[in-house]
């Protein structure tokens, strides 16, 4: 195995740590008492601190340790996966069982399960991946199917989908609702909403340095980013209204600094052993892919990006303007024609 290909693995590795620091943050039940506040309409009128203290319930919350040793675990009768015979197993970043008030003081059971989506575009659209999950999710809780199935104990279920990268600039800051309607053909058939509505899926849109009005996306923005210390996202957090415990220090001070260290050593690493043997098109083209990364999926500048990378400003522009003149370019013709440069 190359150098190279190690350091690949290295940060490969380190960046599933990274990522499972975020799904823990994302767990805490403040955050996701306000993402369920502004988000889930079942919550819209209740209080912030009744939705964290009285309907989530605590004990339920499971985060999945995807890339990380773990065994799979069951609490409350929740599993972290949904395993059926014959199909894929389908592991939740964050899933757990909440109540809300219904009709007549009613209290009514849901599952809601958040994912954390680095890339909006990773070879097919989210939502249906989003309406999956909440079907599988609907499924698991029958045991079986026979004559004696009670299918009005299924409780309805909630696909949350925190999609914070290479979001195009068009679809930059918003939040959509996917649900199940009644539409009367003939006539009009009085059935309570409860009994029909039973999976829904909610995708949050942004970016680093999308400028957002919305509270609760400023909040999960500044959880996820990578562009901001500790200090300043503890601040900001802060100044939102958000109740900075340990939990949240703590996953915050972690998540700053694994992000950016990780990332850039790894990169950098890789660059100056390609410089020093005379960097072949291979070794360029994984040099290339961890560049584009900043400049497309990051949004940063080519000034940014070099700094981070302590990298020469000219070799990232060089990168960035093959980009904009050669839309859809591959990394191998990318570094094809900056062998050309060379010559």
């Amino acid at each position: 195995m190359s150098n190279l290909s190690q350091i690949v693995m290295d940060m490969e590795e380190e960046k599933a740590k990274y990522d499972q620091t975020m799904k823990e943050l994302l767990s805490d039940r403040q955050v996701l008492a306000w993402i369920l506040k502004r988000f889930v309409p079942e919550y819209q009128d209740c209080e912030l601190e009744d939705i964290e203290k009285k309907y989530i319930q605590a004990e339920t919350i499971m985060v999945s340790k995807i890339g990380m040793e773990q065994d799979s675990e069951t609490i409350q009768g929740i599993r972290n996966e949904d395993a059926v015979q014959g199909e894929a197993t389908v592991f939740y970043d964050v899933l757990f069982h909440v109540w809300y008030p219904g009709m007549n003081g009613k209290q009514i059971g849901m599952y809601l399960n958040l994912e954390a989506q680095s890339d909006y575009y990773p070879g097919y659209p989210i939502e249906p991946r989003g309406i999956y999950y909440a079907a599988r999710r609907l499924t698991a809780q029958l045991k079986k199917i026979d004559k004696d199935t009670n299918y009005g104990a299924l409780q309805k279920v909630y696909s949350i989908w925190l999609c914070m990268g290479n979001v195009p600039v068009y679809e930059e800051n918003t939040v959509s609702l996917y649900s199940l309607n009644k539409n009367d053909i003939i006539g009009t058939a009085k059935r309570n909403e409860e009994i029909y509505d039973l999976m829904s899926v909610i995708i949050m849109r942004y970016n680093d340095k999308t400028e957002l009005k919305d509270k609760t996306l400023q909040m999960l923005q500044t959880l996820s980013s990578d562009r901001l210390s500790k200090e300043e996202k503890l601040e900001k957090l802060k100044n939102l209204g958000m109740r900075v415990d340990d939990r949240i220090e703590e996953g915050v001070g972690k998540m700053c600094n694994m992000g950016d260290y990780i990332e850039a050593k790894a990169i950098k690493k890789g660059i100056e052993q390609g410089i020093e043997q005379g960097i072949s098109k291979g070794n360029e083209q994984t040099e290339i892919r961890f560049v584009r990364v900043q400049l497309e999926k990051k949004k940063r500048t080519p000034e940014e990006t070099a700094e981070l990378l302590d990298m020469p400003l000219g070799y990232i522009q060089k990168i960035a303007d093959i980009l904009q003149t050669c839309a859809g370019a591959s990394d191998l013709q990318i570094a094809e024609k900056l062998v050309d440069m060379r010559v």
